[in-house]
């Protein structure tokens, strides 16, 4: 027969014993809920990819292969490169393009966004002077292209340090996890010894 704690030990474990099983609801409790914010946020972002994919959005990454390569190529410009017209082309179609710059622009580009302005001014600059040699045209809207440049990066750099800041939000929320669980783990195995 085993011996019999004696009553104030007993009173001591039973306490352990009613604090473990609420710290284990608690730790389960908030383990659900990190559980479920993680995958409502994953399939969230992979719905929104999907409606962005099939409606051929590439967004500032560029990553949607089913767009088509001019479009993909007029985007890139418009992203990163320099909207320029070549020499090449006919009048006609140095007029079409810069048309289609601009309607690519203003289409991914609402009335709030930082860039519409610079970006609509230095297209505008390049769609007048059209008619203009490359060099020529060039220096008449430098100024202009430096202005939607330097906005193109400040929203780059601005993403970018959003992207940083919400891997480290996951990242606090993924450890803090990872150490509910495994003091979850700690209580159970201790309610077993």
């Amino acid at each position: 027969p085993e011996a019999a704690m004696p009553p104030a030990e007993m009173g001591v474990a039973r306490r352990y014993e009613e604090y473990s099983k609420k710290e284990i609801s608690f730790l389960e409790s908030e383990l659900k809920d990190w559980f479920l914010q993680r995958r409502f946020a994953m399939e969230r972002n992979m719905s929104i990819k999907k409606a962005l994919d099939d409606n051929n959005f590439m967004g500032l990454s560029m990553a949607n292969s089913s767009v088509p390569d001019a479009q993909m190529a007029m985007w890139s410009d418009l992203v990163q490169g320099k909207p320029e017209l070549s020499d090449s082309l006919s009048t006609n179609a140095r007029q079409m393009k810069s048309e289609m710059y601009t309607k690519m622009f203003k289409d991914a580009s609402d009335l709030d966004h930082p860039c519409r302005i610079p970006g609509s001014e230095y297209l505008q600059c390049v769609q007048s002077n059209v008619k203009d040699a490359s060099k020529t045209r060039q220096m008449k809207c430098v100024s202009l292209f430096s202005t939607f440049d330097a906005c193109r990066k400040g929203v780059l750099q601005q993403q970018s340090h959003a992207l940083e800041n919400a891997m480290v939000k996951q990242d606090i929320a993924d450890r803090r996890a990872k150490a509910l669980f495994e003091r979850r783990s700690i209580l159970l195995d201790a309610k077993t010894a």
